[in-house]
Order: structure tokens, then sequence, then C-alpha cells
């Protein structure tokens, strides 16, 4: 393993040698016991040089992503979560204004996806979120990206395997759902079932059950892609063109079949009014995410400081484009039923079908970058190291096992995935958050080594006081002024503080400090108006957190702790371990 170099000297941080059976000294990686001070760990970053050094001493894949390639897995993840997974409920929340939404889902995540498309091009290794807070922000930081990560790709995926089983319960029958469906726990019913209903365990409306295919499938993409990348890229490739195909036919049957004038009056148009607008791009924001899936893929770009920002502003371009249309169809839950309630039966049929079949591409992309995250924080010495352990073509296949065929398939087995979607919505967002905020630190001379203390003090700040503002101002101003709620006085006075900070200490760092000029700036990509669209980008995202419900925060508070804590107890239990051998 490379000698990666960090910018604290502790000795623990580095290779230990050790004398093996033959006499031969041999370097074996010894865990850094320093976190039990966070304060420590959280101003300990990776250098440009260990980044450097992972890059080097990465076994060499037999297969290297083009920019269509890339293209492929982010339009395909994104169009498949956005279009067959999201869609269905936001039309409920705000009618045809949801494409309003999708373009306001879009315009946000452009915001923080030119820090992303300058953080790929400065560091082309995987981990995305992860990689950039290391670099930038502090290895503490980079544990709660990891988390974030991991929420937005692994519970995800087993989210959506489940909603497939349910598209492919209703497609085909009661009898499908009697052999893969087991209801445990309390259940629910629809406010009109009949006592027959009531008697059906599989007539309930609530998510708490095992599921037999949602397992299979899951189980299925991981194996698929321990076999290779260079097989999973042409799947991947072929399903995403006939994604993209199926989403077109949807748009054009969908014009071709409307019945009423959606622009015939606002409560039409938007029947949630501004704040059904506002909750349902909260809700679409998932659907973006395929752009933060090409960064953890990063290390694996052909020519990655040209091609990464290429690959994301493509998929965010492409995706708003074909997603941003997809409203006409009404409140229905799905493009299914709302074309057979027009009578269209074959049209439905093709719909229900083509979702089926591509709907699995998107659990498979959701699997597709995990390994490549924890193979990072199994190099950085964070978690054990068979996570980074891979096969002669490159492929992670322990990480691939102990993730996908593990971990991942309990999921989809037997977790009500519904319950976190809005925590995945929250990880997803605070991941942007601390990405913005990497690219402000690295800009300003904080490059793997706090060389600027104050620069790096005064980031934090603005990060946190642009939260504070983001969440005062929606949840103690707009959210009640929409719903005809008079506001508080001290919502006004405490926003506007924490807003007025903001700005001024933003201008302040513009104009007190110089950013940093590399040998090599024409050739990386440069985020436009650093600082201020990334603060802008920290504000917006942080006023659609504080959409999302109290009782979603205090759930992605407790998962935190617990990723949180064994993250301070595995260095622990690893010299132990080591001790007792």
């Amino acid at each position: 393993m490379a000698d990666h170099d960090y910018n604290n000297d502790s000795a623990d941080s580095a290779e230990e040698e050790s004398s093996d059976s033959e006499g031969e000294l041999c370097k074996t990686p010894k865990v850094d016991t320093t976190r039990r001070c966070c304060f420590a760990a959280a101003n300990r970053r990776k250098t440009m040089d260990a980044v450097i050094a992972e890059m080097e001493h990465e076994p060499p894949s037999e297969t290297k992503l083009s920019l269509i390639d890339l293209l492929c897995i982010g339009v395909g993840s994104t169009v498949g979560s956005g279009v067959f997974v999201l869609t269905g409920d936001v039309l409920p929340v705000a009618g045809p204004s949801a494409s309003l939404s999708w373009i306001f889902a879009g315009a946000a995540c452009l915001l923080s996806g030119f820090a992303y498309m300058e953080l790929s091009a400065r560091l082309p290794t995987r981990g995305s979120c992860y990689t950039f807070s290391y670099h930038g922000l502090g290895e503490l930081w980079a544990v709660i990206g990891a988390f974030c990560i991991t929420l937005e790709y692994g519970v995800s995926g087993a989210g959506v395997a489940r909603n497939w089983s349910r598209k492919m319960g209703n497609f085909l029958g009661e009898d499908y759902k009697h052999v893969v469906f087991f209801y445990f726990g309390k259940g629910t019913w629809a406010a009109n079932a009949t006592a027959a209903e009531l008697d059906d365990p599989y007539a309930r409306t609530d998510h708490n059950y095992m599921d037999l295919s949602a397992a299979f499938l899951t189980a299925g993409c991981t194996l698929l892609l321990m076999g290779g990348l260079s097989l999973s890229k042409a799947v991947v490739n072929l399903m995403t063109l006939m994604k993209v195909l199926l989403v077109i036919f949807m748009v054009i049957c969908g014009f071709l079949g409307a019945s009423q004038n959606i622009f015939e009056s606002g409560e039409v148009f938007a029947p949630g009014g501004i704040s059904g607008v506002v909750n349902a791009t909260t809700l679409l924001f998932f659907g973006f995410i395929g752009f933060d899936e090409v960064c953890c893929l990063s290390s694996k770009a052909k020519n990655a400081s040209r091609t990464m920002p290429l690959a994301l502003i493509g998929t965010l371009g492409i995706a708003a484009l074909a997603i941003s249309l997809i409203s006409e169809p009404g409140k229905s839950s799905d493009f299914g039923t709302a074309f057979a309630d027009k009578g269209w039966t074959v049209v439905s049929w093709i719909v229900c079908l083509g979702e089926l079949i591509l709907l699995p591409l998107v659990v498979l992309l959701s699997i597709l970058p995990q390994p490549e995250v924890s193979a990072t924080m199994a190099t950085d010495r964070l978690i054990p190291s068979i996570f980074r352990k891979q096969s002669s073509d490159g492929t992670f296949v322990w990480g691939l096992a102990l993730t996908g065929l593990i971990a991942l398939v309990a999921l989809a087995l037997a977790c009500p995935v519904s319950i976190l979607w809005n925590v995945i919505s929250l990880g997803v967002l605070l991941s942007f958050n601390l990405s913005n905020a990497s690219l402000i630190n690295i800009r300003y001379g904080n490059v793997g080594v706090v060389s600027q203390p104050r620069v790096a003090k005064l980031v934090f700040v603005i990060f946190v006081s642009a939260m504070v503002a983001g969440y005062i101002n929606w949840k103690g101003i707009l959210s009640l002024a929409l719903h005809g709620k008079m506001p508080y006085l001290a919502s006004f006075i405490l926003g506007a503080a924490f807003t007025l900070l903001t700005v001024y200490l933003t201008i302040h760092l513009a104009c007190r400090y110089s950013q940093i000029h590399e040998e090599n700036q024409e050739e990386i990509f440069h985020a436009p108006c650093v600082p201020f669209i990334p603060v802008l980008a920290i504000y917006i995202n942080s006023t659609l957190m504080a959409d999302i419900e109290w009782k979603d925060h205090f759930v992605l508070f407790m998962m935190l702790g617990g990723w949180l804590l064994l993250y301070l107890l595995y260095p622990c239990l690893a010299r132990k371990k080591s001790l007792e051998v």
C-alpha cells in the first residue's frame, strides 16, 4: 500500500515495520488512533500527495470509462430514479407545476454541480464528497460525507429495488404478491377498504413486508458488477439508450393525450400553490444524484480532468431536458395508470413493461459507486482493509460482496425504505453543502493543509450561518406565510441577522483574501463566482432541507450518531485485535 501523506505528522498515521516468519521486513498499515480527539480529527486532512499516491498505486484497470460511458451512467441513474420512481409521488403534491419543480431542483443541483465539476477535475480519484471533504475540510467532515453517500446510493438502491418489486406485483397480479411478499407488524389499509380487504394482508397500503424479489434483484445486480466493469458498462449503455427512448415515447404520448388545459388557472396548474412546488422540489432533488455518482467513478475515467466536467454538465443538462417535460399525465400515481385511465391499453402496457425492464438499471447504478467509496475509506484506514482488495481487473470484489450481497440485500429484503426517502434527501443536500464548503476552502489556499487558518474558520462560520439562515427563513417565515400564518417577530430578526452575517462574511472573504493560482490553472475547470455561488448553493440547499419535517431530521441525526460512534470505536477495536495477534 502507498505511504499516504497527511497534514499531521502523527506517528500513528504512518506505516510500521514488522518482521515476518522469514526475517524479512514488511510494511503493514497501522490504524490511526489519534481519533480520540474529535477536534484533531476535524483538522486532519488528506494532502494532494496522498491523492496522487492513491492514483499511482492503484492496480491498472482493464476498463476505462469514456465521456459517453459516464453520460450513460449519470443520465441512466438520474432519469431512472426521477421519471420512474419519483414523478408519480410528486404529481399529487404539485400537479402539472411539478415541471417547475424539476427545473428548480435541476437549477439548485447546477449551483452545487459547479463545485463538483471543479473538485472532480482537481481530485480525479474515487470517493466524491468523501474525498472532497477530506481534502478541503478534514477527516471528521469526510466521514460525515461518506455517511451521506452511503444513504445516497446504498439505502436508496434498496428502496428502488422494492419500488420495482411493487410495480412488478401490480403488473402480474395478486398471485405474484402472494409468492414474494410476506407482511409483518402493524398494518394500514385504505380509508374506504371493504371488510374483505381488511381481512386480506395483501391489501395493506404500508411497506412493512419481506420482499424476496427485491432481494434477488439487488443480489443479481451485485453479481453483475462483481463480474467486471467491462461487462457492466455494456449493459448500462444499452439500457440507458432504451430508457431515454422510453422517456421520449412517454412524453409524446402524454402530450398527445392531453385532455385539459393545464394553464386554465393557477389552481389547475399548481393545486398546491407555491408551497406545493417547493415540497415537490425537495422530493425531486434525489432524482439528480446521477452527477454525484459520476464523481465517484473519477478514478476510472479517461483524461479525468477534462472528461469529468463535461460528463457532469452533460448529465445535468440531458436529465433536466428529459424529465422537466414529465408533468402532463396529471395526478395519477404513475404513467402506466395514467394511460390506462385514458383507455390506451397498449401504451400503458408498453410503459409498464419498459419500467420493469429498465428500472433494475437504477439499482445497478446505485450499487456501482458504493465499493469505490468503501475502498477509499479503507485506504485511509478508517474501515477494515478488506474493502480495498481488488481483483485482477480492478473490481472491488470483497467490497461488493460485503456491501451488496449482505447489507443491501438485507435492506431490500426487510427494510421499509419508504420511511427513509426524506432522510436520503437530507443526506444528499448535506453532501452538496460539504462539497461547496470544500471548494471555498481549497480555492483560498487550504489545499490539503490548513495553511490559512483564519480562512478555514471563516469558511466554517459562513457554512453554519448560511445553513441557519436558510432554516430560519423557511421554517420561521416563508413556510408560515405560505400557509396563511403570521411569522414570529423573532424569526424575522434572527433570519435577517444570519442572512446579513452570511452576506457580509462572504464579501469579506472575497475582498480580504486572495485565491490560489496554480501552474496548470488553464487545464482545470474553474467554478464561476467563488465564493458567492457556493455560498448561495449552501443557502438554497439548506432551505430545501428545512422543508423536510423535523422527525426526519431526528432519524438522520440518530443514524449519523451511530455512524460517528463506529468511526470513533474502530481504531480501538482494531488496535485491540492487533495486540491479541
